[in-house]
């Protein structure tokens, strides 16, 4: 083995100490250079691009969905008193999220939670997305079910597609709305061609009358 053979597993090789003096070879400048705006300290200039959108930001982003973007309703164990005490809903009845958003008067598609308010009067079973724990024990304290399903958050292409439907559907609605509109003017215009032709032949009646009567009253005179 020779001295340059040894490897002790780390790197035995220092950083270079720049500024300290010519003979180091990186003394006075450090390497900068001359003057300019890359010798000062506090400049990072690394990403410019000389006002041209930087490559670092013409890339796309990527890896993040925001928690924001759902939708999130929050309701307390109040509503489901008042909905006992105005006689909506009757005890041990079981309430969907479909028959929450009703009452709470709150969009579609929508993550629900429940919080603890006043404690609940009777029984009642119930679906939500989430629940508190203090929710949880009060559920099993009156003797109601509590079930927690996960939230499904509708997919574009779900909701491009109910539009699309939707709009064929109105489009469909509106061609037979035109389709009524136009037959009502052709039959009102049959109706006042009929009307014409009945006018016209009565003035034909009159006139015929007419000249008989004068053709009588020629022959008498003679």
């Amino acid at each position: 083995m020779k001295l340059n053979e040894i490897n002790l597993g780390t790197n035995q090789k220092k950083k270079k100490r720049v500024g300290r003096g010519i003979g180091s070879g990186k003394g006075k400048t450090a390497g900068r250079g001359m003057k300019g705006q890359k010798s000062r300290t506090g400049v990072s200039i690394n990403g410019f691009e000389g006002g041209q959108m930087p490559l670092h930001m013409r890339m796309p982003k990527h890896g993040f969905k925001s928690r924001k973007k759902i939708n999130k309703v929050v309701l307390k164990t109040d509503l489901i008193n008042r909905l006992l005490d105005k006689k909506l809903i009757k005890e041990k009845t079981s309430l969907s999220i479909s028959d929450l958003l009703k009452f709470s008067n709150s969009k579609k598609n929508v993550f629900i939670k429940f919080l603890l308010g006043n404690k609940l009067n009777k029984p009642v079973n119930l679906e939500t997305h989430a629940a508190s724990n203090s929710v949880k024990k009060e559920f099993e304290r009156v003797g109601a079910s509590l079930n927690i399903i996960n939230f499904k958050k509708p997919s574009k292409k779900s909701e491009n597609i109910k539009s699309k439907v939707n709009d064929k559907e109105d489009k469909t609605s509106k061609s037979k709305e035109q389709k009524i509109e136009k037959s009502e003017p052709k039959s009102k215009i049959k109706s006042k061609e009929s009307k014409k032709t009945k006018f016209d032949e009565k003035k034909k009646k009159i006139k015929v009358t007419k000249k008989k009567e004068k053709n009588e009253s020629s022959i008498k005179k003679e």
